[in-house]
């Protein structure tokens, strides 16, 4: 039991990689120029939507293709935040129902003080939107996933 304390060191590396790039001021975090170098993009036709307040259209497709990495990025890396902090957890907790709680709460609570570190990090601004929609999306496709796979393997015993 002493050695699988250390398992707690992935989801707290994982935590300090979100962190370092929460850090990063926008400007260092700006793909946009090396997409216009890089990569020609043109269309007439447009989509567009409002997020927290501001217009991402197609009809800038740089800026669109930027907020869709950057909100995949997102879904992405709470995903797996989630999915290290259930298998974590699962080492510690027998109840299936407290693993998934603690993972939510550890996960959306650490992305909400993302959310607000952001705030004080020059171009870069804290959205609860970031909170409530695309991280909680890649944390509840987490728990999803580990119930699903808990079921099948249960399921196959």
């Amino acid at each position: 039991m002493k050695k699988s304390k250390w398992l707690f060191i992935f989801p707290v590396a994982l935590m300090a990689i979100i962190f370092i790039f929460s850090n990063m001021p926008y400007e260092e975090q700006d793909i946009k120029p090396f997409l216009k170098e890089n990569v020609e993009l043109g269309g007439s036709s447009s989509f567009e939507f409002t997020y927290d307040g501001n217009v991402v259209s197609t009809a800038d497709p740089y800026d669109f293709i930027e907020f869709i990495l950057r909100k995949s990025g997102h879904i992405i890396g709470y995903f797996v935040l989630t999915m290290v902090w259930l298998i974590v957890l699962s080492r510690f907790i027998s109840s299936l129902r407290w693993i998934t709680l603690f993972s939510f709460i550890l996960s959306v609570g650490y992305a909400g003080l993302d959310e607000f570190h952001q705030t004080f990090i020059p171009g870069r601004f804290g959205h609860i939107i970031d909170v409530l929609s695309v991280d909680m999306l890649g944390v509840l496709l987490a728990i999803g996933v580990f119930l699903i796979v808990r079921w099948r393997n249960k399921r196959r015993k």
